[in-house]
Protein backbone atom coordinates (compact mmCIF):
# COMPACT_ATOMS: atom_id res chain seq x y z
CA UNK A 1 0.00 0.00 0.00
CA UNK A 2 3.05 1.83 0.63
CA UNK A 3 4.43 2.08 -2.77
CA UNK A 4 1.34 2.73 -4.27
CA UNK A 5 0.49 6.17 -2.10
CA UNK A 6 4.12 7.15 -3.11
CA UNK A 7 3.67 6.41 -6.80
CA UNK A 8 0.30 8.09 -6.93
CA UNK A 9 2.40 10.79 -4.59
CA UNK A 10 4.80 11.22 -7.33
CA UNK A 11 2.33 10.93 -10.17
CA UNK A 12 0.22 14.01 -9.04
CA UNK A 13 4.05 15.98 -8.20
CA UNK A 14 4.54 15.32 -12.12
CA UNK A 15 1.13 16.55 -12.82
CA UNK A 16 1.59 19.56 -11.07
CA UNK A 17 4.67 20.54 -12.18
CA UNK A 18 3.96 20.11 -15.55
CA UNK A 19 0.85 22.30 -15.44
CA UNK A 20 3.16 25.34 -13.71
CA UNK A 21 5.64 24.41 -17.15
CA UNK A 22 2.31 24.83 -18.97
CA UNK A 23 1.25 28.05 -17.80
CA UNK A 24 4.64 29.14 -17.82
CA UNK A 25 5.68 28.96 -21.52
CA UNK A 26 2.21 29.70 -22.49
CA UNK A 27 1.95 33.26 -20.41
CA UNK A 28 5.18 33.85 -22.15
CA UNK A 29 4.27 33.59 -25.53
CA UNK A 30 1.16 35.60 -24.22
CA UNK A 31 3.82 38.47 -23.29
CA UNK A 32 5.90 38.14 -26.97
CA UNK A 33 2.25 39.58 -28.01
CA UNK A 34 3.56 42.99 -26.03
CA UNK A 35 6.13 43.10 -28.01
CA UNK A 36 4.25 42.37 -31.01
CA UNK A 37 1.53 45.65 -30.25
CA UNK A 38 4.47 47.32 -29.81
CA UNK A 39 5.36 46.92 -33.33
CA UNK A 40 2.68 46.78 -34.89
CA UNK A 41 1.34 50.32 -33.09
CA UNK A 42 4.55 51.54 -33.97
CA UNK A 43 4.44 51.01 -37.42
CA UNK A 44 1.13 52.95 -37.85
CA UNK A 45 1.96 56.13 -36.01
CA UNK A 46 4.41 58.47 -37.76
CA UNK A 47 8.04 58.51 -36.81
CA UNK A 48 7.77 62.02 -34.70
CA UNK A 49 5.31 59.89 -32.37
CA UNK A 50 7.24 56.12 -32.56
CA UNK A 51 8.89 56.06 -29.14
CA UNK A 52 5.74 57.69 -27.53
CA UNK A 53 4.57 54.34 -28.48
CA UNK A 54 6.86 52.39 -27.84
CA UNK A 55 7.08 53.71 -23.84
CA UNK A 56 3.26 53.22 -23.35
CA UNK A 57 3.81 49.83 -24.51
CA UNK A 58 6.53 49.47 -21.81
CA UNK A 59 4.74 51.12 -19.18
CA UNK A 60 1.54 49.11 -20.08
CA UNK A 61 3.76 45.58 -19.08
CA UNK A 62 5.55 47.63 -15.99
CA UNK A 63 2.83 49.00 -14.24
CA UNK A 64 0.20 46.08 -14.79
CA UNK A 65 2.80 43.53 -13.27
CA UNK A 66 2.00 46.30 -10.09
CA UNK A 67 -1.42 47.09 -10.52
CA UNK A 68 -2.17 43.03 -11.24
CA UNK A 69 -0.30 41.93 -8.27
CA UNK A 70 -1.58 44.12 -5.32
CA UNK A 71 -5.34 44.25 -6.52
CA UNK A 72 -6.82 43.60 -10.02
CA UNK A 73 -5.97 39.66 -9.41
CA UNK A 74 -7.58 39.58 -6.61
CA UNK A 75 -10.62 41.41 -8.04
CA UNK A 76 -11.20 38.94 -10.91
CA UNK A 77 -12.57 36.30 -8.22
CA UNK A 78 -13.51 38.49 -5.26
CA UNK A 79 -14.73 41.68 -3.55
CA UNK A 80 -14.57 41.17 -0.40
CA UNK A 81 -12.26 43.43 1.47
CA UNK A 82 -10.79 40.71 3.60
CA UNK A 83 -9.35 38.34 0.73
CA UNK A 84 -7.51 41.19 -0.32
CA UNK A 85 -6.04 41.71 3.10
CA UNK A 86 -5.05 37.97 3.56
CA UNK A 87 -3.35 38.30 -0.21
CA UNK A 88 -1.45 41.55 1.02
CA UNK A 89 -0.09 39.31 3.88
CA UNK A 90 1.00 36.18 1.94
CA UNK A 91 2.47 37.98 -0.80
CA UNK A 92 4.98 39.51 1.18
CA UNK A 93 6.38 35.88 1.52
CA UNK A 94 7.87 33.27 -0.44
CA UNK A 95 7.08 30.44 1.71
CA UNK A 96 3.52 30.17 0.71
CA UNK A 97 3.97 29.89 -2.36
CA UNK A 98 6.36 26.73 -2.60
CA UNK A 99 3.66 23.75 -2.18
CA UNK A 100 2.41 22.99 -5.32
CA UNK A 101 5.70 24.20 -6.92
CA UNK A 102 4.12 27.72 -6.79
CA UNK A 103 0.92 27.15 -9.36
CA UNK A 104 -0.54 29.69 -7.30
CA UNK A 105 1.63 32.49 -8.94
CA UNK A 106 1.52 30.75 -12.42
CA UNK A 107 -2.19 31.21 -12.08
CA UNK A 108 -1.40 34.74 -11.51
CA UNK A 109 1.40 35.23 -14.59
CA UNK A 110 -1.05 33.93 -16.92
CA UNK A 111 -3.84 36.17 -15.46
CA UNK A 112 -1.46 39.38 -15.54
CA UNK A 113 -0.18 38.68 -19.47
CA UNK A 114 -3.79 38.87 -20.37
CA UNK A 115 -4.46 41.66 -18.40
CA UNK A 116 -1.72 44.22 -20.05
CA UNK A 117 -3.41 43.06 -23.22
CA UNK A 118 -6.54 44.86 -22.31
CA UNK A 119 -4.63 47.59 -21.55
CA UNK A 120 -2.23 47.79 -24.02
CA UNK A 121 -5.06 47.83 -27.00
CA UNK A 122 -6.23 51.49 -25.47
CA UNK A 123 -3.13 52.59 -26.52
CA UNK A 124 -3.10 52.33 -30.00
CA UNK A 125 -6.57 54.18 -30.56
CA UNK A 126 -5.33 56.94 -28.36
CA UNK A 127 -1.92 57.31 -30.20
CA UNK A 128 -0.14 60.41 -31.50
CA UNK A 129 -2.02 63.52 -29.09
CA UNK A 130 -2.74 62.15 -25.45
CA UNK A 131 -0.46 63.40 -22.28
CA UNK A 132 1.78 60.50 -21.43
CA UNK A 133 0.85 61.39 -17.81
CA UNK A 134 -2.97 60.99 -18.46
CA UNK A 135 -2.25 57.77 -20.16
CA UNK A 136 -0.23 56.50 -17.43
CA UNK A 137 -3.45 56.62 -15.22
CA UNK A 138 -5.78 55.24 -17.33
CA UNK A 139 -3.15 52.09 -17.73
CA UNK A 140 -3.53 51.72 -14.18
CA UNK A 141 -7.13 51.80 -13.79
CA UNK A 142 -7.60 49.60 -16.36
CA UNK A 143 -5.58 46.80 -15.24
CA UNK A 144 -6.46 47.51 -11.45
CA UNK A 145 -9.83 48.27 -12.07
CA UNK A 146 -11.95 48.11 -15.17
CA UNK A 147 -10.21 44.63 -16.53
CA UNK A 148 -10.36 42.68 -13.16
CA UNK A 149 -14.01 43.89 -12.84
CA UNK A 150 -15.44 43.28 -15.59
CA UNK A 151 -13.55 39.67 -15.45
CA UNK A 152 -15.53 39.33 -11.87
CA UNK A 153 -18.53 40.27 -13.87
CA UNK A 154 -18.17 37.65 -16.76
CA UNK A 155 -17.97 33.71 -17.28
CA UNK A 156 -14.45 33.92 -16.11
CA UNK A 157 -15.31 35.36 -12.21
CA UNK A 158 -18.64 35.74 -10.60
CA UNK A 159 -20.73 34.54 -13.89
CA UNK A 160 -23.27 37.67 -12.61
CA UNK A 161 -23.47 38.17 -16.61
CA UNK A 162 -22.44 34.59 -18.38
CA UNK A 163 -21.40 33.88 -21.81
CA UNK A 164 -18.84 31.47 -23.50
CA UNK A 165 -15.51 32.85 -23.77
CA UNK A 166 -12.86 30.60 -23.89
CA UNK A 167 -9.76 32.82 -24.21
CA UNK A 168 -11.39 36.15 -24.16
CA UNK A 169 -12.86 37.33 -27.47
CA UNK A 170 -15.02 39.59 -25.31
CA UNK A 171 -13.05 39.56 -21.59
CA UNK A 172 -10.44 40.90 -22.92
CA UNK A 173 -10.45 41.97 -26.53
CA UNK A 174 -13.66 43.51 -26.78
CA UNK A 175 -13.54 45.01 -23.68
CA UNK A 176 -10.12 46.53 -24.92
CA UNK A 177 -11.60 48.17 -28.10
CA UNK A 178 -14.63 49.29 -26.19
CA UNK A 179 -12.45 50.98 -23.97
CA UNK A 180 -10.35 52.33 -26.21
CA UNK A 181 -13.72 53.54 -27.98
CA UNK A 182 -14.73 55.71 -25.31
CA UNK A 183 -11.12 57.13 -24.20
CA UNK A 184 -11.20 58.61 -28.39
CA UNK A 185 -14.59 60.26 -27.95
CA UNK A 186 -13.54 62.17 -24.73
CA UNK A 187 -9.72 63.01 -26.41
CA UNK A 188 -11.24 63.96 -29.84
CA UNK A 189 -9.36 63.45 -33.45
CA UNK A 190 -5.69 64.64 -34.14
CA UNK A 191 -4.72 67.89 -35.53
CA UNK A 192 -5.28 67.85 -39.70
CA UNK A 193 -7.16 64.29 -39.55
CA UNK A 194 -10.28 65.87 -40.80
CA UNK A 195 -11.00 68.96 -43.31
CA UNK A 196 -14.53 70.45 -43.76
CA UNK A 197 -16.07 67.45 -42.48
CA UNK A 198 -14.19 65.18 -44.54
CA UNK A 199 -11.33 62.74 -43.86
CA UNK A 200 -7.72 62.92 -44.44
CA UNK A 201 -5.51 59.71 -43.93
CA UNK A 202 -2.32 60.26 -42.00
CA UNK A 203 -0.10 57.11 -42.56
CA UNK A 204 2.06 55.21 -40.46
CA UNK A 205 5.44 56.02 -40.75
CA UNK A 206 6.44 51.97 -41.07
CA UNK A 207 4.43 49.42 -42.52
CA UNK A 208 6.78 46.61 -42.81
CA UNK A 209 7.17 47.00 -38.99
CA UNK A 210 3.27 46.83 -38.41
CA UNK A 211 3.04 43.73 -40.36
CA UNK A 212 5.91 42.15 -38.38
CA UNK A 213 4.17 43.03 -35.45
CA UNK A 214 0.96 41.08 -36.39
CA UNK A 215 3.16 38.40 -36.99
CA UNK A 216 4.81 38.17 -33.87
CA UNK A 217 1.33 38.89 -31.80
CA UNK A 218 -0.14 35.37 -34.20
CA UNK A 219 3.03 33.48 -33.12
CA UNK A 220 1.94 34.62 -29.28
CA UNK A 221 -1.83 34.08 -29.58
CA UNK A 222 -0.87 30.21 -29.31
CA UNK A 223 -0.37 30.61 -25.99
CA UNK A 224 -2.87 33.10 -25.66
CA UNK A 225 -5.71 30.20 -27.53
CA UNK A 226 -3.98 27.15 -26.11
CA UNK A 227 -2.68 28.30 -22.86
CA UNK A 228 -6.55 28.97 -22.15
CA UNK A 229 -6.97 25.38 -21.43
CA UNK A 230 -4.63 26.38 -17.95
CA UNK A 231 -4.08 22.97 -17.25
CA UNK A 232 -1.78 20.31 -19.78
CA UNK A 233 -4.24 17.16 -19.70
CA UNK A 234 -6.77 19.61 -21.38
CA UNK A 235 -4.93 21.33 -24.30
CA UNK A 236 -6.48 21.17 -27.59
CA UNK A 237 -5.49 20.63 -31.15
CA UNK A 238 -9.09 21.77 -32.16
CA UNK A 239 -7.96 24.89 -30.21
CA UNK A 240 -4.77 24.86 -32.62
CA UNK A 241 -6.45 24.32 -35.93
CA UNK A 242 -9.44 27.01 -35.08
CA UNK A 243 -7.08 29.48 -34.13
CA UNK A 244 -4.85 29.36 -37.45
CA UNK A 245 -7.62 28.99 -39.99
CA UNK A 246 -9.51 32.25 -38.32
CA UNK A 247 -6.16 34.06 -39.01
CA UNK A 248 -5.78 32.93 -42.14
CA UNK A 249 -9.39 33.89 -42.80
CA UNK A 250 -8.93 36.95 -41.43
CA UNK A 251 -6.35 38.42 -43.63
CA UNK A 252 -8.31 36.73 -46.48
CA UNK A 253 -11.46 39.01 -45.32
CA UNK A 254 -9.59 42.65 -44.96
CA UNK A 255 -7.98 42.17 -47.95
CA UNK A 256 -10.87 41.42 -50.14
CA UNK A 257 -13.20 44.54 -48.34
CA UNK A 258 -10.03 46.85 -48.12
CA UNK A 259 -8.89 46.03 -51.80
CA UNK A 260 -5.49 44.75 -51.83
CA UNK A 261 -4.62 47.41 -48.82
CA UNK A 262 -1.70 46.02 -47.04
CA UNK A 263 -2.50 47.45 -43.39
CA UNK A 264 -5.70 46.57 -43.62
CA UNK A 265 -5.12 43.26 -44.80
CA UNK A 266 -2.25 43.01 -41.26
CA UNK A 267 -4.95 44.57 -39.44
CA UNK A 268 -7.22 41.90 -40.53
CA UNK A 269 -5.08 38.84 -39.44
CA UNK A 270 -5.07 39.97 -35.84
CA UNK A 271 -9.03 40.57 -35.90
CA UNK A 272 -9.80 36.91 -37.10
CA UNK A 273 -7.47 35.92 -34.31
CA UNK A 274 -9.63 38.28 -31.62
CA UNK A 275 -12.73 36.95 -33.30
CA UNK A 276 -11.92 33.03 -32.69
CA UNK A 277 -11.40 33.32 -28.88
CA UNK A 278 -14.31 33.29 -28.07
CA UNK A 279 -15.72 29.91 -29.37
CA UNK A 280 -12.15 28.15 -30.52
CA UNK A 281 -12.92 25.25 -28.34
CA UNK A 282 -16.27 24.61 -29.74
CA UNK A 283 -16.49 25.01 -33.46
CA UNK A 284 -15.00 23.20 -36.29
CA UNK A 285 -12.23 24.11 -38.35
CA UNK A 286 -14.41 25.33 -41.17
CA UNK A 287 -16.43 27.36 -38.82
CA UNK A 288 -13.01 28.72 -37.67
CA UNK A 289 -12.21 29.82 -41.28
CA UNK A 290 -15.72 31.66 -41.96
CA UNK A 291 -15.72 33.68 -38.31
CA UNK A 292 -11.87 34.80 -39.00
CA UNK A 293 -13.29 35.93 -42.51
CA UNK A 294 -16.44 37.61 -41.38
CA UNK A 295 -14.29 39.35 -38.65
CA UNK A 296 -11.46 40.53 -41.45
CA UNK A 297 -14.58 41.52 -43.84
CA UNK A 298 -15.55 44.18 -40.99
CA UNK A 299 -12.61 45.53 -40.25
CA UNK A 300 -12.33 48.52 -43.10
CA UNK A 301 -16.24 48.85 -43.10
CA UNK A 302 -16.26 48.98 -39.60
CA UNK A 303 -13.12 51.58 -39.69
CA UNK A 304 -14.39 53.54 -42.50
CA UNK A 305 -17.82 53.75 -41.04
CA UNK A 306 -16.19 55.26 -37.50
CA UNK A 307 -13.40 57.67 -39.22
CA UNK A 308 -16.99 59.05 -41.40
CA UNK A 309 -18.30 59.92 -38.08
CA UNK A 310 -15.33 61.76 -36.97
CA UNK A 311 -13.64 58.75 -34.44
CA UNK A 312 -9.98 59.12 -35.05
CA UNK A 313 -8.93 55.51 -34.26
CA UNK A 314 -5.17 55.65 -34.88
CA UNK A 315 -4.15 52.17 -34.95
CA UNK A 316 -8.10 50.63 -36.10
CA UNK A 317 -8.10 49.17 -32.98
CA UNK A 318 -12.11 49.40 -32.31
CA UNK A 319 -13.05 47.11 -35.27
CA UNK A 320 -9.67 44.91 -34.55
CA UNK A 321 -10.35 44.26 -31.11
CA UNK A 322 -13.75 45.53 -30.04
CA UNK A 323 -16.44 44.70 -33.36
CA UNK A 324 -14.50 41.56 -34.04
CA UNK A 325 -14.90 40.12 -30.59
CA UNK A 326 -18.49 40.91 -30.82
CA UNK A 327 -18.24 39.11 -34.56
CA UNK A 328 -16.55 35.78 -32.90
CA UNK A 329 -18.83 35.68 -29.46
CA UNK A 330 -22.16 36.02 -31.62
CA UNK A 331 -20.65 33.73 -34.35
CA UNK A 332 -19.35 31.18 -31.42
CA UNK A 333 -22.51 30.99 -30.39
CA UNK A 334 -24.03 30.26 -33.77
CA UNK A 335 -21.25 27.84 -34.68
CA UNK A 336 -21.38 26.44 -31.33
CA UNK A 337 -24.25 24.33 -31.77
CA UNK A 338 -24.20 21.11 -32.12
CA UNK A 339 -26.91 21.61 -35.55
CA UNK A 340 -23.85 23.64 -37.06
CA UNK A 341 -21.18 20.97 -36.43
CA UNK A 342 -20.13 22.69 -32.92
CA UNK A 343 -19.40 21.07 -30.01
CA UNK A 344 -22.36 22.97 -27.79
CA UNK A 345 -21.41 23.73 -24.39
CA UNK A 346 -22.90 23.09 -20.31
CA UNK A 347 -26.09 24.68 -20.16
CA UNK A 348 -25.20 25.70 -16.85
CA UNK A 349 -22.60 27.76 -17.96
CA UNK A 350 -25.04 29.81 -19.62
CA UNK A 351 -28.40 31.87 -19.12
CA UNK A 352 -31.68 29.95 -18.70
CA UNK A 353 -33.67 31.89 -20.76
CA UNK A 354 -36.06 29.49 -23.46
CA UNK A 355 -33.90 26.52 -22.17
CA UNK A 356 -32.91 25.51 -25.40
CA UNK A 357 -28.93 24.77 -25.02
CA UNK A 358 -28.39 26.09 -28.43
CA UNK A 359 -30.73 29.05 -28.08
CA UNK A 360 -29.33 30.16 -24.49
CA UNK A 361 -25.99 29.86 -26.25
CA UNK A 362 -27.03 32.11 -28.74
CA UNK A 363 -28.71 34.68 -26.37
CA UNK A 364 -25.85 34.63 -23.68
CA UNK A 365 -23.25 35.79 -26.94
CA UNK A 366 -25.77 38.51 -27.75
CA UNK A 367 -26.48 39.63 -24.23
CA UNK A 368 -22.87 39.26 -23.16
CA UNK A 369 -21.59 41.50 -26.12
CA UNK A 370 -24.39 44.09 -25.59
CA UNK A 371 -22.67 44.26 -21.73
CA UNK A 372 -19.15 44.45 -23.05
CA UNK A 373 -19.84 47.34 -25.60
CA UNK A 374 -21.74 49.25 -22.91
CA UNK A 375 -19.66 48.90 -20.00
CA UNK A 376 -16.22 49.63 -22.51
CA UNK A 377 -17.55 52.46 -24.00
CA UNK A 378 -19.23 54.06 -21.02
CA UNK A 379 -16.54 53.74 -18.61
CA UNK A 380 -13.87 54.47 -21.03
CA UNK A 381 -15.33 57.20 -21.77
CA UNK A 382 -16.11 58.65 -18.18
CA UNK A 383 -12.37 57.19 -16.65
CA UNK A 384 -11.12 59.50 -19.39
CA UNK A 385 -12.77 62.56 -19.17
CA UNK A 386 -12.12 62.92 -15.25
CA UNK A 387 -8.73 61.85 -15.70
CA UNK A 388 -8.49 64.98 -17.97
CA UNK A 389 -9.52 66.85 -15.22
CA UNK A 390 -7.14 65.50 -13.00
CA UNK A 391 -4.00 66.02 -15.40
CA UNK A 392 -5.46 69.78 -16.44
CA UNK A 393 -6.34 68.15 -19.92
CA UNK A 394 -5.89 64.96 -21.88
CA UNK A 395 -4.45 66.19 -24.73
CA UNK A 396 -0.44 67.87 -25.60
CA UNK A 397 -1.13 71.61 -26.63
CA UNK A 398 -1.41 72.07 -30.13
CA UNK A 399 2.21 73.11 -31.36
CA UNK A 400 3.52 70.02 -29.40
CA UNK A 401 0.81 67.78 -31.10
CA UNK A 402 2.58 69.17 -34.16
CA UNK A 403 6.33 68.41 -32.91
CA UNK A 404 5.41 65.34 -31.82
CA UNK A 405 5.53 63.25 -28.60
CA UNK A 406 9.02 61.84 -28.64
CA UNK A 407 10.65 65.07 -28.69
CA UNK A 408 8.03 66.99 -26.37
CA UNK A 409 7.42 64.16 -24.00
CA UNK A 410 10.67 62.06 -24.26
CA UNK A 411 12.93 64.34 -25.34
CA UNK A 412 14.09 61.84 -27.82
CA UNK A 413 13.74 61.50 -31.62
CA UNK A 414 13.35 57.30 -32.52
CA UNK A 415 16.05 58.03 -35.22
CA UNK A 416 18.45 60.36 -33.98
CA UNK A 417 20.85 59.62 -36.91
CA UNK A 418 18.33 60.80 -39.46
CA UNK A 419 17.53 64.04 -37.45
CA UNK A 420 20.77 64.72 -37.16
CA UNK A 421 21.78 64.46 -40.27
CA UNK A 422 18.37 66.73 -41.84
CA UNK A 423 19.20 69.55 -39.32
CA UNK A 424 22.97 69.61 -40.57
CA UNK A 425 21.85 69.61 -44.56
CA UNK A 426 19.19 72.64 -43.69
Amino acid sequence: MGDVNTILEALNTLTVAGNVFFLCVMGALVFIMQLGFAMLECGQVRKKNAVNVIMKNMFDWCIGCVSWLFIGSILCSSINPSDFLDWWIKIVKATPFLENNGIELANWFYGLVFAATAATIVSGGVAERIKFSAYVIISIIITGLLYPLFVYLGPWGASIVPWHDYAGSLVVHGLGGFLALGAIAALGPRIGRFKDGKPIPILGHNIPLAAFGAFILAFGWYGFNIGSALALKDISGLVCATTTLAMAGGAIGALITSKKDPLFMTNGLVAGLVAICSGTDIVSPIAGLIIGLIAGLQVPIVYRFLENRKIDDVCGVVPVHGTAGIVGAILAGIFGMKALGGVGVDPDSVMHIVSNPDIDLLLSQIIGSIFCAFYGIVLGYVVTIAIGFLCNGLRVGREAEIRGLDIVEHNLPAYPEEDTLANRES
